[in-house]
C-alpha cells in the first residue's frame, strides 16, 4: 500500500483489535495532521536531528511518514507479523530504523529523558502508556496520544470515565469537546508527576477518536502556573449556558448546573503554532487544510462551542443558519469561528445573552424573508 508517498505493508483485513496488522484509511486524516505538526515542531526546535519513536508501529507507517534522512527512528510492536511488516517498508522506503517487538512500555521506560518525539497510537484509551511516555521524553520533546475510546469521556459510560481519568463527563451537544479536556487534563496531570509540563500545541477530535498533540519541557514553574488550567465545566441543561468554572447554579436562569470534571480549562490548541500548520499543510490535503484551517480559526477562544439547532430548540424557534449568526456576531466586535466538533456549531467570546439574541434575529429574518 502507499500513502502520502510511503509505501507500506498491511492487510486489508477489517480493522479490528485481534486483526494482525491493520490499514485504516479513516486514520489518514490524524496522520496528515501529526506529520504537519511534526514538521512545525522541527522548525522550532532546530535539531539536526530527531530521535524518533513510534512506540505502537502496527505497520510503521506513522513512523515512516515522521522521520526524515538523519532521523534516529525507532519502530517497537510486539506482534511479530507487525514485525514482518515494518521490515519490509524500511526496505521498501529504502529506511533504516531500530526495531523492537516490546511491550511499549518497557521500552519508553528503558530510554529515560531519551525521544525528541514520541507517538502513542493504541487500540483504545492511552492511559496506560502515560507515565512510560513521560519517563522518556526529554526537555525539548514533542508528544502525539490518540484515543479511541471516545464514549467513555463523553458521557456514554461515565462510570467508566471515572474509574478511568478521574474525571465526571456530561453527555450533551459539546460532551466530545468535555471529552477531549479530560484528555489533556490526564496527559498534563502524569507529566506533572515528573515534574515535566505538558502543553497542548494542537488537539482535536474526529469521527471515533480524539488526538492530543503538544510540547514537553523540564519546567516546575511552567508546570506549576499551568495547574490553574486544571478545573471543571458547568453546564445548565435548562437554557444551555456554560462556563467554564465551578458554579453549582446558573448565572441565567438560577437552574441547579451540571459539572464535569476536573478537565482542561484552557486552550485546545496554540495558535501560533497552528498559524504555522496551516502554512505548511499542503492545500491538495483538502481534509487535513480545511481541518487545520478551522482548529487555527478557533484556537484562540476557551468558551465550549454553542451548538446553533440546540440552542434554537430551546427558544421555540426555527434554527437560522450558522454563518448569519457567526456574520451578525462578528459586526458587534466579538471572536467568533466555527468549530470542528460539530458542522451547526460556533466558538465565541460573545456574552451568552448576546449570542441568544443573535439566533434569535437571525431566525426571525430568515422567516420574514
Amino acid at each position: 500500500m502507499e500513502e502520502r508517498g510511503v509505501k507500506f505493508e498491511a492487510s486489508e483485513d477489517e480493522v479490528t483489535k485481534d486483526a494482525d496488522v491493520f490499514y485504516n484509511p479513516e486514520m489518514q486524516l490524524n496522520r496528515d495532521i501529526s506529520e504537519v505538526a511534526v514538521k512545525v515542531f522541527r522548525e522550532q526546535v532546530d535539531l539536526d536531528h530527531l530521535r524518533v519513536c513510534d512506540a505502537t508501529s502496527g505497520s510503521g507507517i506513522r513512523g515512516f511518514r515522521y522521520a526524515e534522512e538523519n532521523d534516529k527512528l525507532y519502530l517497537n510492536d510486539p506482534n511479530p507479523e507487525a514485525q514482518e511488516a515494518i521490515q519490509k517498508g524500511l526496505k521498501m522506503n529504502d529506511m533504516d530504523a531500530e526495531t523492537t517487538e516490546k511491550d511499549a512500555n518497557v521500552l519508553l521506560s528503558e530510554k529515560r529523558n531519551f525521544f525528541h518525539l514520541i507517538d502513542v497510537d493504541p487500540f483504545g484509551p492511552f492511559t496506560k502508556f502515560l507515565d512510560s511516555t513521560a519517563r522518556a521524553a526529554n526537555h525539548t520533546s514533542f508528544v502525539g496520544f490518540t484515543a479511541t475510546d471516545n464514549s467513555a469521556p463523553s458521557g456514554s459510560y461515565p462510570t467508566v470515565c471515572e474509574r478511568r481519568y478521574g474525571s465526571r463527563p456530561l453527555r450533551n451537544s459539546f460532551m466530545h469537546e468535555t471529552g477531549l479536556r479530560i484528555y489533556i487534563k490526564e496527559v498534563f496531570q502524569n507529566f506533572a508527576r515528573f515534574d515535566k509540563c505538558f502543553e497542548p500545541k494542537i488537539c482535536f477530535h474526529e469521527r471515533h477518536y480524539s488526538r492530543v498533540m503538544g510540547r514537553v519541557t523540564e519546567s516546575k514553574r511552567r508546570t506549576n502556573r499551568n495547574l490553574d488550567n486544571i478545573g471543571y465545566l458547568s453546564f445548565c441543561r435548562g437554557c444551555r449556558w456554560r462556563t467554564l468554572e465551578r458554579k453549582e447554579e446558573c448565572e441565567k436562569c438560577g437552574e441547579e448546573t451540571e459539572i464535569a470534571g476536573p478537565l482542561w480549562t484552557g486552550k485546545l490548541s496554540d495558535q501560533r503554532f497552528t498559524e504555522k500548520m496551516l502554512e505548511k499543510t499542503p492545500e491538495e490535503w483538502e481534509e487535513a487544510h480545511e481541518k487545520v484551517r478551522i482548529i487555527d480559526s478557533e484556537a484562540s477562544i476557551k468558551t465550549p462551542f454553542y451548538d446553533i439547532h440546540e440552542m434554537a430548540s430551546e427558544l421555540e424557534i426555527q434554527a437560522p443558519k450558522r454563518d448569519e449568526v457567526i456574520e451578525a456576531l462578528k459586526d458587534k466586535g466579538y471572536i467568533v469561528s466555527r468549530t470542528h466538533f460539530s458542522p451547526t456549531g460556533l466558538k465565541t467570546d460573545a456574552p451568552f445573552e448576546d449570542i441568544r439574541s443573535e439566533i434569535r434575529d437571525a431566525s426571525i429574518t430568515e422567516q420574514s424573508d
